[in-house]
C-alpha cells in the first residue's frame, strides 16, 4: 500500500476528468477487475484444488482451515458479485451463503466442504473473465 500526502491527494482530486463513455467504460472495467482480485487469489484456487482436485483428501485440521477461508471468500463475494455479475445470480448466491453459514459435525465436514467449494466454483464460473 502507498501512502498519499494531503497535498498530493488535493492535486489528484482537482484534476479535470473525462466523462466520455469509452473512458468511463475502461475505468469501470478496471475497478471491477480490482474488486475481483481482492476476493480471488491464489490461495482460493489452491483451496479449491485441495478440496475438489483429483487427489483431494484433506486432513481434519485442513478441512477446518479451508472452510474458514471459504467463509471469508463468501463474505467478499457477497460484497462484489452485485457489481460483477449481471443479472445477479440469486440462486447461486443463496446457495453459497447458506452453505457458508452451516457448521456441520466433524464427520460431515468433508462433504460439506466439497459442496461449499462447488458453490464457490459456480460463482467463479459466472464471473468469467472478470475474475482472471
Amino acid at each position: 500500500m502507498v501512502a498519499v500526502t494531503a497535498d498530493v491527494a488535493t492535486q489528484l482530486l482537482s484534476r479535470r476528468t473525462s466523462d466520455d463513455h469509452e473512458t468511463l467504460g475502461t475505468l469501470l472495467y478496471s475497478l471491477r477487475r480490482s474488486l475481483a482480485s481482492e476476493a480471488i487469489d491464489e490461495q482460493l484456487y489452491d483451496d479449491l484444488e485441495s478440496v475438489l482436485g483429483e487427489y483431494a483428501h484433506p486432513a481434519p485440521h485442513e478441512v477446518t482451515a479451508v472452510a474458514e477461508r471459504f467463509r471469508k471468500a463468501t463474505t467478499k463475494f457477497v460484497e462484489i458479485v452485485p457489481y460483477l455479475v449481471r443479472p445477479y445470480p440469486i440462486d447461486e448466491m443463496r446457495r453459497l451463503i447458506y452453505l457458508s453459514a452451516e457448521h456441520p459435525h466433524p464427520e460431515d465436514a468433508p462433504a460439506h466442504l466439497r459442496r461449499l467449494a462447488l458453490a464457490i466454483l459456480a460463482i467463479l464460473d459466472l464471473m468469467g473473465d472478470t475474475a482472471s
